[in-house]
């Protein structure tokens, strides 16, 4: 398990908890990141041990929520 893992899962953890959300089980964070150049990239974290296909799976289910609105916004006829 990586550090970086096991801190964002304890911070997230925290903040949820202090926000009353539930505790949390398992987590997929996507981060866009800039380096001193301004240069961007983006960055996954997961739970530590989490599965592949668990994060693709929470990942997809993450977009799809999104996707949903988003499409139903540009398809309304103005009704």
């Amino acid at each position: 398990m990586s550090a970086l893992a096991m801190d964002m899962e304890q911070s997230l953890a925290k903040v949820l908890a202090e926000h009353e959300r539930g505790m949390l089980a398992r987590a997929v964070v996507v981060a866009e990141l800039l380096d001193d150049d301004g240069d961007r990239s983006l960055s996954v974290l997961t739970s530590p041990g989490m599965p592949e296909w668990d994060a693709l799976g929470l990942c997809r289910y993450g977009a799809l929520s999104i996707e949903g609105p988003a499409a139903a916004f540009f398809t309304e006829d103005g009704e």
